[in-house]
């Protein structure tokens, strides 16, 4: 970035424009021979009143600095060739991340608490994770977050069935499993008058929280429910810092305390006459979004008195944001495989171990896509109350769902229809029992790689063998969900996951892998290199091309942050293996004289060392050998 920022600077020194919005549309040359940096001149056309072939032939020859050999005028682009040797010598710093004063809040996974993790949520996931890992690698305090809706019809079928039909709790099975197969026998009762009374009678006293047994059963379930999803989550290297309950904001009442406040605003009126009318709504017609909409109310109570979901989300961000009065009270809940404690919000005053959690400056919700609008009209709402701000920011992350190939039913057990086995994709189906889950999946992928890894490591050690699986497994796994862009849907094919070729998270961590492989060979470890060495021999197009690659890291994780977009990550680190790979393949490292082995050496070190940082930010662990 620092040549990149000096191009603007000179280019910004002479045309008076900011040098901020300069340097966003400062390209990268497709060829070497181009330069290094090219500025379009368009943008400057209409302000100096020249054509942009004009303006690039002008400013060519004013820029000056000994950061670059030279600038030349192609067409109405600069083109910009940087001072190898400088260059090469930037990238070799050693660099020191600031920190920030803003703290980053990350909601993400928010399954209810009644059944395993499925693959569209493993997505969630794996999207929420890498966000949170990217703000923390460029300086930020953050938190991780996890909604459990424990309020909702989907946990009152399990309540119901272990308190009124004498279904045993104890099982040997993965409790969320578990869970998972009394809630698919229960919705087998869904029409029956007896069961629905009982149903809708349990659901009103969890929401109340009155009866004393009922809800000692309620959070002690959902609890031990969530905590077993919370495993899936730590084998796919994702981790949380606090889990908020549904039950805890109603029996706080959160919404109740703060709609009062909300009703002195302007833009909340009730409505004494037409469709809405006996309903609080919010007027966004201010929001140019919402101007030329049929109707650009947002109810946030209707005439029943029942509160939106849209308002609770509204209240919910308001707590994130630190603009509620209230506050939860906190306790630990469970220690994670990385000896960081999740804490529990509760409603119960005498838990007060800690309040570190909300009056945060950023939150972020992973939501997928068909809550595109609900989300939207969340952060119209905060913009228009003035909850959201200069310092104070709420986003919406949204990602497209997860289909399945029909092979891949058929892999986990499933019978198809021979009109399904022709469907290209196919949805996930809680009446069909469609569930692919996030365990079983990690099993599979585990599997394969054991396999493989076994054929080709005759002499290592069965735990060396299951290590190396696992992290292969949660490559692939994490490689795959995380590389499409967010905003598309995707298809969950398992053979493509477990393909040891290709794009993928396997070839990535090969080529990890096979860099190491070199210092082996060497008998050098990489700390061990000598750091001073001869830049100017590094000469070779391809090694110009990686050095420049490696450059953009920084570029790249700030792009991913501001986009929301972890899969841009993703194409980086496959940039980074081709190029590796075609280096491997056309240069020769350890058969060169001293000095250009150990030139080529440390180019191979700081490629490994960006290779790693890049693969951790989404969640994958490196390894030395495949």
């Amino acid at each position: 970035m620092k040549f990149k920022k000096e191009f603007a600077k000179l280019i910004s020194k002479e045309t008076k424009i900011e040098e901020s919005k300069l340097i966003k549309i400062i390209e990268v040359p497709p060829d070497l021979k181009l330069g290094d940096y090219a500025f379009p001149c368009f943008i400057l056309s209409k302000e100096l009143k020249k054509s942009p072939q004009e303006i690039s032939k002008l400013l060519s020859n004013k820029l000056k600095s000994s950061l670059f050999l030279k600038f030349e005028p192609i067409g109405p682009y600069i083109n910009a060739f940087v001072n190898k040797q400088e260059f090469i010598k930037e990238v070799f710093k050693d660099k020191i991340i600031e920190k920030k004063s803003e703290r980053v809040l990350v909601e993400y996974m928010s399954a209810n608490p009644n059944k395993p993790l499925h693959i569209g949520q493993a997505r969630n996931i794996c999207i929420g994770n890498s966000m949170i890992k990217i703000y923390k690698y460029l300086g930020y305090s953050t938190l991780s977050v996890n909604y459990g809706d424990d309020t909702g019809v989907n946990v009152g079928y399990n309540i119901v069935a272990h308190m009124y039909y004498q279904i045993p709790i104890k099982t040997d099975k993965k409790f969320d499993h578990y869970c998972g197969q009394i809630y698919t026998e229960m919705r087998k009762k869904e029409d029956d008058p007896k069961f629905k009374e009982i149903l809708s009678e349990t659901l009103l006293k969890i929401e109340e929280g009155k009866d004393k047994d009922v809800m000692k059963f309620h959070q002690q379930y959902t609890k031990k429910c969530a905590i077993s999803q919370f495993e899936s989550c730590w084998r796919l290297n994702a981790f949380f810092n606090l889990a908020n309950w549904e039950s805890d904001i109603l029996h706080l009442k959160f919404f109740e305390s703060t709609i009062e406040r909300l009703k002195q605003d302007k833009h909340v009126r009730y409505l004494e006459e037409g469709d809405l009318k006996g309903c609080w709504v919010l007027d966004l017609s201010e929001i140019d979004e919402f101007k030329g909409n049929k109707n650009t109310y947002q109810v946030l109570i209707k005439s029943d008195g029942v509160a939106t979901y849209v308002a609770k989300d509204i209240v919910y961000a308001m707590w994130k944001l630190g603009y509620l009065k209230k506050d939860f009270f906190y306790k630990r809940l469970v220690k994670q495989s990385n000896e960081d404690y999740i804490y529990t919000t509760s409603s119960n005053p005498a838990d007060t171990e800690l309040s570190k959690f909300r009056n945060n400056d950023i939150a972020i919700a992973v939501i997928d896509n068909r809550q595109d609008h609900p989300q939207k009209v969340v952060k119209a709402a905060l913009k228009i109350l003035n909850f959201e701000t200069e310092n104070k920011h709420y986003y919406h992350l949204s990602y497209g769902v997860v289909y399945l190939t029909p092979k891949t039913l058929i892999e986990f057990g499933f019978k198809l229809t021979p009109e399904e086995k022709k469907e290209s994709r196919l949805p996930f189906s809680s009446r069909k029992g469609w569930f692919v889950t996030l365990d079983e999946t990690m099993n599979k992928l585990h599997e394969k790689a054991y396999q493989e890894s076994k054929k080709r490591n005759l002499e290592k050690s069965e735990e060396w063998l299951h290590s190396t699986a696992e992290a292969i497994a949660l490559a692939s796994l994490r490689f795959f969900l995380t590389k499409y862009d967010t905003n598309k849907d995707i298809t969950f094919d398992i053979d493509e996951v477990l393909d040891m070729e290709g794009e993928t998270g396997a070839y990535v961590l090969y080529s990890y892998a096979r860099i190491s492989n070199i210092f082996s060979k060497a008998e050098l470890a990489p700390e061990k290199l000598q750091k001073t060495f001869k830049q100017e021999l590094l000469q070779e197009d391809l090694e110009l091309e990686i050095i420049k690659k490696i450059s953009q890291l920084d570029e790249i994780i700030e792009s991913a942050k501001n986009k929301l977009a972890p899969n841009i990550l993703c194409n980086y680190i496959l940039e980074l293996c081709q190029l590796f790979n075609s280096y491997y393949a056309n240069f020769p490292i350890l058969n060169n004289e001293k000095d250009l082995k150990i030139a080529r050496l440390n180019l191979l070190k700081k490629l490994q060392e960006i290779l790693k940082t890049s693969i951790n930010l989404i969640g994958i662990k490196e390894v030395d050998r495949m």
